[in-house]
C-alpha cells in the first residue's frame, strides 16, 4: 500500500526532514508542497535546512580528509617541499660556478650528476622517521652503484646520448638504483621490524 506524501514526511524525525528540505529543489511539486506543510507544522524553516546540509556538507569533508590521513603512505610524504627541491637542484649550478674552470670528461661528470639527481628526491619523498634509519642510508648508497654503472656506459657507449636526450638518459640511470634500493630497504626493515615507528607529516 502506497503512503502519501503527508503520510511519509509525518513519519520522519526532525534531523530525515531537515536532510530532505536541504534538497528541496530536486522535489516534486506535490511532494515539495506536503513537506512546506510538514514543516510548518513542526515549526522547522528552510534556514534550518540549509544551515543543516552546509554541515553535514562540513562534515563529509573532513571525514574526506581524515580517510586521506588515514591512507597515507608509512614511508613516503604526501607533498615534497619544494624550496628543499630548489635548494637541491641549485647546489650543482653552484658547483659549475665554482669550479667550472676545472674540464671534467662527459664520462665522469654525467654519472656524478645522476647519482646526485636520484639521491635528491629519495631523500626528500621518505618520511622523517624513515631518514632515521640505517637501513634507509645503507640502501640509499647500495643504489649510487646501479645508478653511476648505467649511467657512465651510455655516457662511454654513446657519446652523445647524454647531451641529447638528458632527462631521458638520466632516468634510465635512475631507476635500477631505486628498485634495488627499495628492494633492499624492505628485506633489511622486515628483518629488523622495530625499526617502522608510526609515519608521520
Amino acid at each position: 500500500m502506497e503512503t502519501s506524501f503527508p503520510e511519509h514526511y509525518a513519519s520522519l524525525n526532525d534531523d530525515e526532514l531537515l536532510h530532505i528540505a536541504g534538497d528541496r529543489k530536486d522535489l516534486l511539486k506535490e511532494a515539495a508542497v506536503a513537506l512546506d506543510a510538514e514543516m510548518a507544522r513542526r515549526g522547522l524553516t528552510h534556514h534550518q535546512a540549509r544551515s543543516r546540509k552546509r554541515d553535514n556538507l562540513r562534515l563529509d569533508i573532513e571525514e574526506a580528509r581524515a580517510h586521506r590521513k588515514r591512507s597515507k603512505s608509512k614511508y613516503f610524504v604526501t607533498q615534497i617541499n619544494l624550496s628543499a627541491v630548489f635548494i637541491g637542484m641549485a647546489v650543482p649550478l653552484l658547483i659549475v660556478l665554482i669550479f667550472g674552470h676545472y674540464r671534467f670528461s662527459e664520462e665522469w661528470a654525467f654519472p656524478i650528476f645522476v647519482v646526485y639527481l636520484g639521491a635528491l628526491p629519495a631523500c626528500l619523498a621518505v618520511q622523517p622517521w624513515v631518514r632515521q634509519t640505517l637501513s634507509f642510508w645503507f640502501s640509499l648508497a647500495v643504489s649510487f652503484f646501479p645508478q653511476f654503472v648505467v649511467a657512465r656506459w651510455l655516457a662511454v657507449s654513446h657519446p652523445t646520448y647524454p647531451s641529447s636526450a638528458t632527462k631521458g638518459s638520466a632516468l634510465v640511470s635512475i631507476i635500477p638504483g631505486y628498485l634495488l634500493g627499495i628492494v633492499l630497504f624492505r628485506l633489511l626493515q622486515r628483518l629488523k621490524p622495530g625499526q617502522e615507528p608510526k609515519a608521520t607529516n
